[in-house]
Formats: C-alpha cells, structure tokens, sequence
C-alpha cells in the first residue's frame, strides 16, 4: 500500500463535537436564541422500494427524503416571552378569532409571517461557527406545557418542549 493513499484517508479534524456548542434562531423570533436548551439533528430517511426476485426480495433507494419533526427544548424566561411569541404563532396559523387575526394571517406581512427559515449554528470547540444547517419553511406544530409546582426549589428552571415541521434542511460548511 502506498503512503500516499494511506495519507488521503486520515481525516484533517480530530476533535470530536461538543454538543453543548450551538445556537438556533429564528431572524424573527429573538428570544429562541437565548433560551435553547437542546435540539436533535432531524433524522433523514427515503422510502423503500422492494425489488422481487425468484430467490428473495432486494430493496432499493425511494424517490423522497423524509425529514423528521425537530422538538426544542427551551428554558423558560420569567416574562413567558418565548412560550408567547410561539403561541401567537401558531394561533396565526390556525383560526382566528378576530377579524384583525385573520387580516394579518391572509396578508402575511411582516413579522407575521406563516413560515421562518431558522439557523442551527453548530461551533467548534473553540467555539466558533463551523457549520450552519438551515431550516426552510418552518412553523411549530406543537408548544408544550409549563409545569409550576410548588414542590420544586427555585433553583428548578421551567422549560417547555417545542416542535416544529419544515420542508427541508440543508448544511453549509462557515
């Protein structure tokens, strides 16, 4: 075996990621920025298609990529700023109320908008921005519940789980 092909095949990076180096953001929605606890890489899967054969079945590849819903987990600020502002979202997604709900939801106009693009920055463990993944079309599908409870110490931080749905993602080396 030749060095030099032993050479190619070593990777330029051995550091290993750090999971606690991200930001994720919604341009329009500030306070997500400040309060994310955690977020999963959706899983991508494509569909199957079964290939008949007169020994056994083979599979190949499908024609669409499926994009799993991503939940964010989110510290609560003492204002609800965050839990208000996705809640407002998704009930501008959904029927209004009022007749001034509706006329935002139709016009769509800024910052009312139906669908964000939002950024998952993942950093080095220097922390500096190394990869951005960019989500297209989001908008949340579900905003969870905040439990108060009187048997927890003060120290105990709410948090409240958020999910959302989007078209695609795609990732973008900084």
């Amino acid at each position: 075996m030749a060095l030099e092909s032993f050479v190619s095949n070593v990777p330029e990076n051995m550091s290993i990621l750090q999971t606690t180096k991200f930001t994720f953001l919604f341009p329009d929605m500030p306070f997500l920025k400040y309060f994310a606890q955690t977020i999963s890489l959706p899983s991508v899967s494509t569909t199957e298609v079964t290939v008949p054969t007169p020994f056994s079945n083979t599979y190949r590849h499908g024609d669409k990529l499926n994009f799993e819903a991503f939940t964010i987990t989110a510290l609560m600020d003492e204002d609800l700023r965050l839990w208000e502002e996705t809640y407002k979202w998704i009930k501008g997604l959904t029927r209004p109320k009022e007749y001034e709900e509706y006329l935002r939801k139709t016009i769509k106009s800024p910052p009312d908008k139906l669908y964000l693009d939002g950024h998952l920055t993942i950093n080095t463990n220097a922390n500096r921005p190394n990869l951005k993944v960019k989500f297209f079309n989001c908008h949340p599908t579900s905003l969870g519940a905040i439990n108060f409870d009187t048997k927890v110490d003060a120290d105990t931080i709410p948090v409240c789980d958020i999910t959302f749905r989007y078209d695609h993602y795609e990732i973008e080396r900084i």
